[in-house]
């Protein structure tokens, strides 16, 4: 069996489908990274009547600690409007001992936000050391 050598393989720029993955960087920061698919830029653009491009592209944080999250039952919320393009983004709003899921969407001509994707939840470490086996 013939094996080609690892630089022969690169890792593509896009993987045409839709995801939105978010990974906790530290007790304050997260991270998260995205891709909408054609189809889904083609149904948006369809619907709103206009190129996707000229669309905002708006990445909404939810703090749902604690919370069987909804959609609309998060503690608070925060939105931060980025390129259009951009595929990923850090998130410095985080706090300690927090959970967390962000949506990535646009706003409709009357700053309503429309979501897009949803990420996957992720609680951020406490701030505090505790050392390992010693009582609370």
């Amino acid at each position: 069996m013939k094996t080609s050598p690892i630089s022969e393989y690169e890792v593509p720029g896009r993987y045409y489908k839709d995801l939105l993955h978010l990974m906790v960087v530290g007790t304050n920061s997260l991270y998260a990274y995205w891709e909408i698919s054609d189809r889904r830029r083609w149904l948006v653009s369809q619907h709103f009547e206009c190129d996707f491009g000229a669309m905002p592209c708006v990445i909404r944080l939810y703090d749902v600690t604690h919370v069987l999250f909804n959609g609309h039952n998060a503690h608070t919320c925060w939105d931060t409007t980025v390129p259009p393009e951009t595929t990923h983004a850090y998130l410095h709003q985080a706090g300690a001992n927090r959970s967390y899921i962000v949506d990535v969407g646009t706003y409709t001509w009357e700053h309503e936000f429309i979501p897009l994707l949803r990420s996957n939840c992720v609680a951020t470490p406490k701030d505090s050391e505790e050392n390992w086996g010693e009582p609370r």
